[in-house]
């Protein structure tokens, strides 16, 4: 395997797992949200689960079509992915946007590193992770909206997600 092959194969691992745990963060928050009857932030955070099914229904097709097998760390990491959005979302709408913000704020700054990386390997995948990377972007803007930063606690919060997320890319990357 050639060190081309190396870069699409970790790429598309460690994308591919991420965009599992997104949809398991989401999850959890939707089933609080659901059953605390707060619809408002159920579909806001619907809204943003449905682009991460198209991120994650995109990096399933391309990871079976060149038969990339997912990270060892799959079924871990869709627990404590779920657990980090039914924690946050019992702390409240605005700790499960400190969820969002955090997160997306290290997505956006690793999707960044692998379109630079991408440059002259795989233009195709280059730019679904342009147009990925945006949906990050508005995410994080999303949660900012909805009061993110005013959550008890904030900074801890999102200190505690942003390296949890780093962590997960780093063993997604090489399990």
């Amino acid at each position: 395997m050639n060190a081309k092959e190396k870069i699409l194969r970790r790429i598309i691992r460690v994308d591919q797992a991420g965009e599992l745990g997104a949809q398991q963060i989401y999850q959890g928050q939707k089933f609080i949200f659901k059953l605390k009857k707060n619809m408002k932030d159920f579909d806001q955070i619907s809204k943003m689960a449905s682009d991460e099914k198209e991120h994650l229904d995109y990096f399933d097709n391309l990871a079976r079509h060149k038969k990339i097998k997912p990270t060892k760390l799959k079924g871990f990491f869709g627990i404590g992915a779920y657990a980090m959005g039914v924690g946050t979302a019992l702390m409240g709408a605005k700790a499960a946007y400190v969820c969002t913000e955090a997160v997306e704020e290290i997505i956006e700054k690793h999707y960044q590193k692998q379109i630079d990386q991408l440059d002259g390997i795989d233009e195709e995948l280059k730019e679904k992770i342009i147009k990925f990377r945006q949906d990050e972007v508005e995410h994080k803007n999303t949660a900012i909206d909805e009061g993110s930063r005013e959550a008890f606690g904030y900074s801890v919060l999102r200190k505690t997600i942003n390296e949890t997320t780093k962590a997960a890319i780093f063993l997604a990357e090489r399990i």
